[in-house]
């Protein structure tokens, strides 16, 4: 087992500017060498908005690449893909032909606090706290939604899980532009560590 930890660089907050960066990946020793020739995307979020932008721009991004991807919402029911006494879900992505499966989670949704670059009256006064800059100085201080996202891909025939990457997106301008963004950073990551390759 392979695990790898990033320390996320330091993110310049400006007003309509986002931002996905790679925080960390984990990769499985025990990783079959094979080309997927058709894979499943799946988002896990309450959003169904969310979900079907994510998902419609990842499958996308790994289309180019040359993997055939399918997404849940739209050639799927991906809750039909449970696991139970007498039904294996590894099996019913094998009997769909589905060698690869990649599921995109929402890990975590909150708004972060930051004072803006080149405030000098934080530096004069940084022992208020960020309630006082709110009230007194809101022009030092601004807060922005950050996404905490987790993304791991499975080999169906294996039956477990090689890879998983952990990303982090900062103020995204919208739904749609994070989705196009977080598609092509994993895709790129996909490709990068070997995961997936043209056939």
């Amino acid at each position: 087992m392979k695990i790898f930890l990033l320390a996320a660089a330091a993110a310049i907050f400006l007003p309509g500017c986002y931002s996905t960066q790679l925080t960390g990946y984990w990769r499985s020793s025990q990783e079959p060498a094979r080309q997927y020739r058709k894979v499943l995307v799946m988002g896990m979020m309450p959003d169904t908005l969310m979900r079907h932008r994510m998902e419609a721009h990842v499958a996308g991004d790994l289309t180019d690449r040359g993997i055939l991807a399918l997404t849940s919402f739209q050639d799927f029911d991906a809750f039909a893909f449970i696991e139970t006494e007498d039904k294996d879900v590894m099996k019913q992505f094998r009997d769909k032909r589905i060698d690869g499966v990649l599921t995109i989670t929402l890990v975590n949704q909150s708004m972060e606090g930051f004072f803006l670059p080149g405030s000098l009256y934080h530096l004069l006064c940084n022992y208020y706290s960020s309630e006082y800059y709110k009230l007194f100085a809101p022009e030092y201080y601004k807060e922005s939604i950050q996404y905490a996202w987790e993304s791991s891909f499975y080999d169906v025939d294996a039956g477990g899980r090689i890879f998983a990457i952990q990303t982090v997106t900062f103020d995204p301008a919208s739904v749609e532009a994070m989705a196009h963004e977080y598609g092509k950073v994993i895709s790129r990551q996909l490709y990068r560590h070997k995961v997936i390759s043209r056939p």
